[in-house]
């Protein structure tokens, strides 16, 4: 079985003196937990890039979550990158894996790499621990909201086909107070897009240390999550359970 974990920021990091310094991820609402029985055993990492070119930035962030996860107790014996660097062999790959952890950065780069990859079809075949953050959660979706977060990206399509291993569509990082400062100045978030986008398709808005629990059987919500639809803001019970997503 598939376990599928959708996350917004696990915490894997804190910043002193500009410096990106790995901590134990956060085991706010039980994720580390829920995670740990999850994992069957499996001693490898691959962890999927969003800028499949970004080698430096993509190293150092994977080192950094590997780091995260030992401190959390979660330790592997190999971690793999999928890049442009490393292509091939992918089903035998992630046939190996404990966790296949989908990276947070860029929507659409990540988009249309994952699919030049065939990423959707690798992971239908296999049964272990998806983990996805901010953009590899939202990757994970059959139908990715693609919101702009700077005014050069506001004639982008709106809607992107995902991976469809679940049918949630992810907005994350999500402050019902301050839904704006996700994106550049000079768009409304709220107004323009969330409240009017959502009458096309139900919008899940994690909160960061919020997750969402997904396998084949049902959805399960953990901590801070909204729904936006048609044009509704309503807070998702903690803990309710969907089933049959």
């Amino acid at each position: 079985m598939k376990h599928i974990f959708l996350t917004s920021d696990i915490g894997a990091y804190r910043k002193i003196d500009g410096k990106k310094i790995p901590c134990a991820f956060s085991n706010k609402n039980g994720l580390v937990d829920q995670i740990k029985k999850c994992i069957k055993g499996k001693d490898v990492f691959v962890f999927v890039a969003s800028n499949p070119k970004g080698f430096e930035k993509t190293d150092s962030y994977a080192r950094i979550i590997m780091e995260s996860f030992a401190l959390a107790g979660l330790n592997f014996k190999e971690c793999f990158v999928i890049d442009n660097r490393n292509k091939l062999n992918l089903e035998e790959l992630i046939q190996k894996a404990g966790v296949v952890y989908l990276a947070g950065g860029h929507v659409p780069t990540q988009n249309a790499f994952i699919k030049s990859i065939g990423l959707g079809t690798l992971l239908s075949n296999y049964d272990g621990v998806i983990i996805g953050q901010s953009a590899g959660s939202m990757n994970l979706a059959k139908m990715v909201y693609n919101y702009p977060e700077d005014i050069s990206e506001i004639e982008d399509p709106k809607f992107l086909e995902g991976l469809s291993l679940t049918n949630l569509s992810i907005v994350p990082h999500f402050n019902l107070e301050k839904g704006n400062e996700q994106v550049e100045e000079g768009i409304d978030l709220m107004g323009d897009y969330l409240l009017k986008d959502s009458h096309k398709v139900p919008l899940y808005c994690v909160t960061n240390g919020s997750h969402i629990y997904v396998n084949e059987n049902h959805t399960k919500f953990y901590g801070d999550i909204y729904l936006i639809e048609k044009g509704e803001i309503s807070k998702v019970k903690e803990d309710i359970v969907l089933e049959k997503n």
